[in-house]
């Protein structure tokens, strides 16, 4: 008995990491392609410094996820694919200013983007499974 009540403890403190980690990269994410936005029309560059922050929270948040469900049992690649593209999308984040200057610093920024929506994807992909897994875990 008192095993199944430190199961039920953790799986609850875990799923718990789970739902602020996803919110966090969900609003993260979409704040964050607002400013986007406001960059690439040349409108917002003295909120770099918020860009930048909230980039690394929403980093954070994806290899959480990562993290939370690797050790229920999860995908060891999708585990390892929140690390690699959260560690690219911070890498081109930070440095992007430095690639590419002058008439194709597009396509940096476009790739940083495309990091970005990957990036949510990964993490609505993580808290699907992560959803399924505990509901199974749960029947069992």
């Amino acid at each position: 008995m008192p095993d199944t009540c430190c199961r039920h403890f953790i799986l609850g403190g875990i799923t718990l990491v789970v739902r602020i980690a996803i919110n966090i990269v969900r609003i993260g994410v979409l704040i964050e392609l607002a400013l986007g936005i406001l960059f690439w029309t040349g409108n917002a560059d003295s909120l770099q410094i918020v860009h930048i922050v909230i980039g690394i929270l929403v980093v954070l948040s994806l290899w959480t996820l990562g993290i939370a469900q690797g050790l229920q049992g999860g995908s060891f690649g999708l585990a390892l694919a929140t690390f690699v593209v959260g560690f690219l999308l911070a890498l081109v984040g930070l440095f992007q200013k430095q690639w590419l200057v002058g008439s194709n610093h597009w396509i940096i920024q476009v790739i940083h983007l495309l990091l970005g929506l990957s990036a949510i994807g990964l993490a609505e992909m993580i808290n699907g499974r992560y959803r399924r897994m505990i509901a199974n875990k749960a029947t069992a």
